[in-house]
């Protein structure tokens, strides 16, 4: 029995441990984003910037036929959406950075204020809405997708085109703020709802998943398959009028 009990204690202090830093792991995954200090940021941005030098609107044919055929064929759609929306301001860019926390959903791409880039301007991948620019510096800016707990964006529900709010929470997104009196069913179109905007974002962003009653008000769940594939490159709309 006296022998027992130092191992009963040491086994204690083991799992203790051993909790311990898993829940030291977790913190740190889960605000990676906020640990990643912005000299951090800038020195990857600042990196990136120096030795890739490949420009996507600028790529030779040879090293362009050469590389991967899924990312050639994702570049192609990306470019194939500028030159079918002419009067439209595009500025294209690789993610250098994919924040690994699900509650994050930040990417970051070697852009900045320099290059005409400001808060709230809205990215794509070649074939689908992923979300809005956020932070933005002179050497980087982080783009926040629609899952993420900082985004917010007007939108509308369904044929009568019912205007809610679109948010993230870290694990899903939803649109909130429309009376649960209107007929909205799982299937309708979810559109961005901006006065001025180019017809890269007339297409529907995603369908109506479920929906929840909360107060007089509908909570929407969104069917997006925004994560559902990797993607290198993205696209940002510049809004010359600088209206949303």
């Amino acid at each position: 029995q006296t022998c027992a009990l130092p191992i009963f204690r040491i086994k204690k202090k083991f799992y203790f441990f051993l909790i311990f830093f898993l829940l030291l792991f977790i913190f740190f995954w889960l605000n990676v984003n906020s640990i990643l200090s912005i000299k951090s940021k800038t020195f990857i941005s600042t990196f990136y910037q120096s030795h890739a030098t490949a420009n996507i609107e600028n790529i030779d044919k040879n090293d362009f036929y050469s590389s991967l055929l899924d990312e050639n064929d994702r570049l192609k759609k990306l470019l194939n959406i500028k030159n079918d929306n002419p009067n439209s301001k595009i500025l294209f860019s690789k993610v250098i950075l994919k924040y690994p926390s699900f509650l994050n959903n930040v990417f970051l791409i070697p852009l900045g204020n320099k290059e005409g880039l400001k808060k709230d301007q809205l990215v794509f991948t070649e074939d689908k809405f992923l979300g809005k620019i956020g932070n933005v510096t002179d050497q980087y800016s982080e783009i926040y997708s629609i899952k993420n707990k900082d985004f917010a964006l007007i939108v509308e529900v369904g044929k009568e085109r019912y205007k809610g709010i679109l948010k993230g929470d870290g694990f899903t997104s939803y649109v909130q703020y429309i009376q649960d009196s209107v007929q909205i069913l799982p299937g309708d179109k979810i559109y961005l709802s901006l006065s001025k905007t180019s017809p890269i974002f007339f297409k529907p962003i995603a369908e109506v998943k479920s929906i929840k009653k909360e107060k007089g008000f509908f909570k929407i769940y969104l069917e997006s398959d925004v994560f559902a594939y990797n993607f290198d490159y993205v696209g940002v709309y510049i809004d010359t009028n600088d209206s949303q």
